[in-house]
């Protein structure tokens, strides 16, 4: 028992005194040819690079040091380039003025005591986040509110002509475009005299677009989502009242999730008014039923798919 406390003590002791002498004590230094920063800031400077390490478990001396890393800094307009050079590495990161310098500062070193890469989120915390991270840089995209107008193919247990509109929005990228239309209508004339009618609708489109020449003024597009609507057509089906036996037919409807794939050509692209001819297919995730009556109600019911083709032109600000 006596021998294995001599040898866990004989371990730890080992252990202590290669840490001693792996330990890399370090020297920070500012880098005197070229550094922008005045006096006051370079020691303030130094004090918050040593103070970086320090948080990191370095030891941070003024002599006899095996690592010295030296700091500069380049200055273009608010525009500060912290530059760390040491073991010969260099490493770089950019600060906004000089109330950005320490977070680029534990940054850096976070990047010397750990190895990881200076680019992405690697070196990043809560704590340390630069103020070029923190604004976002966005990308600008063309936003227009348009109505369109058009012709529409409803194909139940015929095919129906009906006119169309609608009103949307999209914003455009350079190649990809987000569309939200709404208040798509197709619809025929009704009344006392009308044998058939027939009408359709979209609520609410959701569609994503891809421009074929996205730097273009004029282009070809196509793209595809979902949308939620209804259909209705045909007729109510009454039979004689003698008619034996009595059934009558309503007309075909129903309502749901619908596909819609568009593809168009718009024009004037570079300027703000928005000029498009767009073709969409409806492709409803339902059926359209007719229900059978006798005269004591309801006795069955018919299931019909009825997709539409809508042809528009649209214009947009």
């Amino acid at each position: 028992m006596r021998s294995l406390v001599h040898v866990f003590l004989a371990a730890a002791a080992l252990v202590l005194v290669t840490a001693g002498t792996v330990r890399a004590d370090v020297c920070v230094a500012i880098e005197k040819n070229g550094d922008v920063l005045s006096a006051q800031e370079q020691t303030a400077a130094v004090l918050l690079v040593t103070r970086q390490f320090e948080q990191e478990g370095e030891m941070v001396v003024q002599s006899g040091c095996t690592k010295t890393y030296e700091v500069s800094h380049a200055r273009l307009g608010n525009t500060i380039v912290v530059t760390v050079t040491g073991a010969g590495t260099r490493w770089e990161g950019v600060a906004l003025g000089t109330d950005d310098l320490p977070a680029v500062y534990a940054q850096i070193v976070r990047a010397i005591v750990t190895g990881r890469p200076l680019a992405g989120l690697s070196v990043v915390d809560r704590t340390n986040v630069t103020a070029s991270q923190a604004s976002a840089r966005r990308v600008h995209t063309d936003s227009t509110w348009y109505a369109r107008l058009g012709y529409a193919s409803l194909f139940g247990d015929r095919a129906y002509g009906t006119p169309a509109l609608g009103f949307g929005y999209r914003a455009e990228l350079d190649s990809l475009g987000i569309d939200v239309a709404f208040l798509n209508f197709q619809f025929s004339p009704s009344g006392y005299y009308a044998d058939s009618e027939a009408s359709a609708a979209s609520w609410l489109k959701l569609s994503g677009l891809y421009f074929l020449d996205p730097r273009a003024n004029r282009t070809a597009y196509f793209g595809g989502g979902l949308s939620y609507g209804r259909s209705s057509f045909g007729s109510w089906d009454y039979p004689a009242y003698n008619q034996y036996p009595y059934e009558s037919h309503s007309n075909w409807h129903g309502d749901g999730l619908q596909a819609e794939l568009s593809a168009g050509y718009e024009f004037a692209r570079a300027t703000s008014l928005r000029l498009f001819v767009q073709t969409d297919v409806v492709l409803p995730f339902y059926n359209a039923v007719s229900e059978t009556f006798s005269r004591t109600g309801p006795i069955g019911r018919d299931r019909r798919y009825a997709p539409s083709l809508i042809v528009s032109v649209g214009l947009g600000r």
